[in-house]
């Protein structure tokens, strides 16, 4: 399925959606989007899209500011006996409160999401985050009564420290040594003096290194070593006593776990309805219809990528796209002039159908029916590999017996150049056996040719219909429209000379052609 995904450029359309999405849970899921395994499935998230955009149009679209990234954090919380950082608590704090602020817009409009109650996490976990972790994501100096007690008596040391400094900084022999305004400096959790290196033997203590680039010498007084021996000894239980709070607190977010879990698919689901409500908007797009029967019915649609060129201005010009698949027409020919759009037929159908079935809006000025297909298979492009040694129909033949090992009558097929790549009489045979094959399985979808055979061919097949690309004969050029019931001509010749080939050549190939279908015909 990836292949085909990959065919219809349906990557374009996830990385618009992460880019609109608000938190890197919806990012992440935007980027590996793929069609919904159940249509019931698909219906709900349209059903979230749809409330998404009507949120857009009525301009109250969230703001959340950067969102942090939980995951890792809540994969460390599952391991027995772990303790998660203060930054981690204040990150979960912080999402768990933002999806009850999204909670709040599904109370307006209720589809945004189909378990809204899951946003909305029990207030035990927020509550005992707080009671350890200060607003400013530390944790806090009284979590716990052993805590105000550590730390009352550290800043009590700490006192005694900065006093045994200062009578050392103010005592007659070291006055000049220091400016009256210098206060004690700290390296580590250890009370310091800064002195000129020069006269750094004034003083008896402990050298602790070196500041302002190796000018001044930190030394700590031999009267303050106790004292700091005592502040280091304390900051060491204070450091145990957190380790044992956010050991604690990490047990009590263990048990939530499966609660947090839920909370953030929840919240993918949002993110994701919200991305599609913009994309909706940016191209004024609507919900298809979703059938439980295989159809597919496109009333003026356009192709998402060329329809932002065009709104960017990139492109001139934008021709709608008008066909229906169903029981009468399950099979459509389409023929026609090269550059004349057939392939943006396929790939437009195939991902109009995809974006749907993700539950996704699409740009139509009609309403549009997409069926319940389980699959879409495609076959666009050169399949030519230097790599895997593929000429271009055996590429065509790999995805051919791909086609003839999954496709059933749930299946949508879009196949561009049927039967090319080999003698042209072999590639139409070849391309008839596959067609009659694919309807005896009563498998839907779109080939385009240029094979002369298979125009014929499908005018009298019941499954198949003829389609063409309509060509503008007085401006000599195509229209891009797709015309139902009528098969079409390559008109190679014509393309060709319009394209800048001399037309002395050109018309010596008429004269070769007129002699090919000469000895065609005796």
């Amino acid at each position: 399925m990836q292949s085909d995904l990959k065919t219809l450029e349906f990557d374009g359309i996830r990385r618009i959606l992460a880019r609109l999405a608000l938190t890197p849970y919806g990012d992440d899921a935007a980027l590996q989007l793929e069609p919904a395994p159940d249509v019931l499935i698909a219906r709900a998230m349209q059903a979230s899209v749809s409330a998404a955009r009507q949120l857009v149009d009525a301009g109250e679209m969230p703001r959340v500011g950067d969102v942090p990234d939980i995951r890792a954090a809540l994969r460390q919380a599952g391991q027995s006996g772990s303790a998660l950082s203060a930054t981690a608590f204040h990150h979960v704090r912080h999402v768990v409160r933002m999806a009850g602020e999204l909670h709040a817009l599904t109370r307006k409009y209720a589809d945004l999401c189909s378990d809204a109650s899951a946003l909305l996490m029990p207030p035990g976990l927020v509550t005992a985050i707080d009671v350890a972790i200060n607003p400013q994501g530390r944790l806090r100096e009284d979590a716990s009564p052993t805590h105000c007690e550590l730390n009352a008596r550290y800043r009590d040391v700490q006192g005694e420290v900065t006093s045994a400094i200062k009578a050392v900084m103010q005592s007659p022999e070291h006055r000049g040594l220091f400016d009256t305004a210098q206060a004690v400096q700290w390296h580590g959790m250890r009370g310091v003096v800064a002195v000129k290196t020069a006269q750094a033997d004034a003083i008896k203590g402990v050298r602790r290194g070196t500041s302002a680039g190796g000018r001044d010498t930190l030394i700590e007084p031999i009267t303050a070593v106790p004292h700091n021996n005592r502040l280091e000894s304390l900051s060491g239980q204070i450091e145990a006593q957190n380790q044992l709070v956010l050991r604690e607190l990490t047990d009590v977010l263990r048990e939530q776990l499966p609660v947090l879990q839920r909370l953030l698919d929840a919240l993918v689901w949002v993110d994701l309805a919200l991305a599609g409500g913009q994309l909706s908007a940016a191209m004024n797009a609507s919900a298809p219809k979703l059938v439980d029967e295989t159809v597919l019915l496109l009333d003026q649609a356009y192709h998402p990528q060329l329809l932002l060129q065009f709104q960017q201005r990139q492109i001139a010009h934008l021709v709608p796209l008008s066909l229906q698949l169903d029981r009468q027409h399950p099979m459509l020919v389409i023929t026609g002039p090269n550059t004349g759009g057939k392939t943006v037929v396929l790939k437009t159908a195939g991902l109009l159908t995809t974006m749907a079935h993700c539950g996704l809006h699409i740009p139509a000025e009609g309403n549009c029916v997409v069926g319940n297909f389980s699959r879409v298979i495609v076959d666009v492009g050169d399949k030519q590999s230097l790599h895997h040694h593929l000429s271009t129909f055996a590429g065509h033949v790999e995805v051919l017996k791909r086609l003839l090992t999954e496709a059933d009558d749930r299946t949508l097929v879009l196949m561009d150049e049927l039967g090319t790549g080999t003698d042209p009489e072999e590639g139409a045979s070849l391309a008839m056996a596959v067609l009659d094959e694919l309807a005896q399985r009563h498998v839907m979808g779109i080939v385009t040719t240029h094979l002369t055979p298979l125009k014929g061919f499908a005018a009298q097949h019941d499954w198949l219909s003829n389609a063409c690309m309509r060509f503008d004969f007085e401006q000599l050029s195509p229209t891009y429209q797709l015309e139902l019931g009528q098969s079409g001509q390559s008109l190679g010749l014509i393309i060709a000379e319009k394209n800048g080939l001399p037309p002395a050549l050109v018309a010596r190939a008429r004269q070769h052609l007129a002699g090919l279908k000469t000895s065609v015909s005796h």
